[in-house]
């Protein structure tokens, strides 16, 4: 009955990922790639950077909403928006910054920069949500998770910790900007 019961404390703790689960696109906290602009607007509270800038608060603060984003509309292929947040926290780990680019509407790729010293914790919570990474060692280890939607990869340089995801597809939507020269939505 004892060994029954630690069975079902340990399945409870650390649930299995169902087939589907380990294809579903890779992400950071409650920010998954393949979400809409729309969607995580709502969720995150983005912020236009130019408008918060100019309406700065009496402390001479922008406003960048509850989770600290602020967003900017890009000339080039590789985003349409970009947001970047230097106040959000990965599991209580101070974060450098979280960077999204979002194009065609959808979180194409993200990353995060943390400073060295953090690299175990943040090394620690992708095993935690992902598994046991691949490595490759060239000039220092990288520490890579691929699925069908996405991948993630992990580096330690000396002073910053660099964790870049993307979805498998976000290579082909950058060729189809750079080939249509679409204008970028408007942040708002």
């Amino acid at each position: 009955m004892r060994k029954m019961l630690f069975v079902l404390l340990l399945t409870a703790a650390f649930p299995i990922a169902s087939a589907g689960d380990a294809d579903a696109p890779y992400g950071l906290l409650d920010i998954a790639l393949g979400a809409s602009y729309a969607q995580l607007g709502r969720m995150l509270d983005l912020r236009d950077i130019n408008a918060a800038l100019a309406a700065r608060n009496a402390t001479g603060k922008p406003d960048l909403g509850r989770r600290g984003y602020g967003c900017m509309t890009r000339e080039d292929e590789f985003a349409d928006v970009s947001c970047v947040s230097h106040d959000e926290r990965l599991d209580g780990v101070t974060t450098r910054e979280i960077r999204l680019q979002f194009l065609a509407g959808r979180l194409q790729q993200m990353s995060l920069t943390a400073e060295a010293r953090y690299f175990d914790a943040v090394l620690d919570y992708l095993r935690r949500r992902y598994g046991p990474p691949t490595v490759t060692v060239e000039d220092s280890p990288r520490y890579q998770w691929r699925n069908a939607s996405s991948r993630l990869y992990a580096m330690r340089g000396p002073n910053l910790v660099f964790v870049s995801l993307e979805l498998t597809g976000y290579p082909t939507a950058v060729a189809r900007k750079r080939e249509r020269g679409s204008a970028a939505p408007e942040c708002r």
